[in-house]
């Protein structure tokens, strides 16, 4: 599906590197900061997309994630009781990534 009307899809990528003598699997996540909007708190990070990658010894790959505005877990949004609806708040988001929620590196920013 393409992004609503003035959205903007954001493409995060990584190399991922299986550096272990054995096949094995690895999960890349990537979080987001939002900011919070009308005074409501929001988490520290939220999980906004995550891919699986199957890797021999020693290979590596890289590896594409996604983040559409538009979808249907509102990666960017909050809710919004006040119109009764998901809004995309003001503000400075940061895009986190790794391989778990308590492994992760601030690779950028944003401005919405």
């Amino acid at each position: 599906m393409p992004p609503a009307k003035g959205e903007e899809r954001y493409r995060i990528e990584a190399t991922v590197r299986n550096t272990g003598a054995r096949s094995g699997a690895e999960v890349l996540q990537v979080y987001l900061s939002v900011p919070s909007g009308n005074g409501v708190p929001q988490p520290p990070k939220r999980l906004v997309g995550f891919q699986k990658v199957w890797l021999e010894p020693g290979e590596s790959e890289r590896v594409a994630i996604e983040i559409d505005p538009a979808a249907s877990n509102h990666p960017l949004s909050i809710w919004d009781s006040a119109r009764n609806e998901f809004i995309i708040p003001s503000g400075l988001f940061t895009v986190w990534i790794g391989d778990a929620s308590d492994n992760l590196t601030k690779v950028g920013t944003f401005e919405k």
